[in-house]
């Protein structure tokens, strides 16, 4: 029964992240039909979107198929199927997804979104606020969707982190370019500042890639202990230095210099702050403990060996000392 519900469960989890990618990137690509006079045919996000259906769809069934795609023999054929086989891991869909859609919403805020309309209607900021917003469900989705052979304590440290600060950041990224509607708030960026708003928040949407990538590199089955905890060292660090101190410094400068209300997620930043820093130094702690240890394993483990080596040879000194000594009586003997 157990068995009947995970699989249950996998098959909603797949379905349920498609459909939450097609309903948004066709949402999205309405917008460009509608409001883009920008010259780019709005085809082209069309095609990229269904190219990205395609891929998160092959990343769902290339599992199933893993025994026929196992790479074998050399040359052209063997690298192709490898790539096709890392199609299989979520970070590659991710990492496609998320470039499209960093690229679909610079263009929005580059030529029309700063003047959308309040409201319910399809075109309106707040229809653009709540797709954004699907890209949270559509990464917790595609996570579940796969790695389900995974260590079980490792990807359980590893789904904290990403429901931690995956979801949270993208929100996050949500709030921060509601600074750039220009009809909700009533602020006009400095365009410099507009960029600046723009590239961070676009980090919050591509910075998640990482995490994948951890649990890509844990389905090896020589993924080494060490290097995992160094990992989440570095996961916590780039958060720290990519997400929360620049949104918090960002909030902070348009609260000071151009009085703009700051935003409850102004408290996130500093809680996270603190909260990065204390992860830091608990993680690398316990990654130098880790260090020392399987260092003092890999000496003693090395004495030894040393020790069985030198009672060998004073085994086989002793072995030959007393064959000489027999070889020796046995000379006498014969001459008596």
């Amino acid at each position: 029964m157990a068995i009947n519900f995970e699989r249950f469960f996998d098959v909603v989890a797949k379905i349920l992240c498609l459909v939450v990618v097609l309903v948004q990137s066709a949402v999205l690509d309405s917008f460009f039909f509608v409001l883009d006079h920008s010259g780019v045919s709005p085809y082209v996000w069309v095609v990229l979107d269904v190219l990205i259906l395609i891929c998160w769809a092959l990343s769902m069934l290339l599992p199933r198929c893993s025994r026929a795609l196992q790479p074998r023999g050399q040359g052209l054929r063997y690298w192709a199927l490898v790539v096709i086989r890392e199609f299989k891991y979520a970070y590659l869909s991710w990492i496609f997804y998320a470039v499209v859609l960093c690229f679909k919403l610079n263009h929005m805020f580059f030529y029309f979104a700063e003047r959308l309309p309040l409201g319910m209607t399809l075109t309106s900021s707040t229809t653009l606020k709540l797709l954004i917003s699907l890209a949270g469900i559509a990464f917790l989705l595609l996570v579940y969707s796969h790695h389900r052979e995974i260590k079980e304590e490792n990807y359980r440290q590893v789904m904290e982190k990403i429901s931690l600060s995956a979801c949270l950041d993208i929100l996050d990224c949500l709030m921060l370019l509601n600074l750039l509607f220009v009809n909700n708030d009533g602020i006009t960026l400095p365009y410099p500042l507009d960029k600046t708003v723009r590239a961070f928040a676009f980090i919050c949407i591509l910075l998640p890639v990482f995490p994948l990538l951890v649990l890509r590199v844990l389905q090896h089955p020589t993924a080494s202990l060490k290097w995992y905890k160094l990992s989440l060292i570095l996961q916590t660090a780039l958060y720290f230095l990519l997400v929360n101190i620049p949104l918090f410094s960002i909030r902070l400068h348009l609260w000071i210099k151009h009085f703009a209300d700051i935003s409850t997620f102004f408290t996130k930043n500093v809680i996270m702050l603190f909260k990065g820093a204390v992860d830091i130094a608990r993680e690398a702690y316990d990654w130098y403990k880790y260090s020392q240890g399987t260092q003092k394993e890999g000496k003693e483990d090395s004495d030894e060996g040393h020790g069985h080596m030198l009672e060998d040879a004073t085994l086989e000194v002793g072995g030959g000392t007393s064959g000489g000594d027999d070889m020796g009586n046995d000379d006498v003997d014969t001459n008596l």
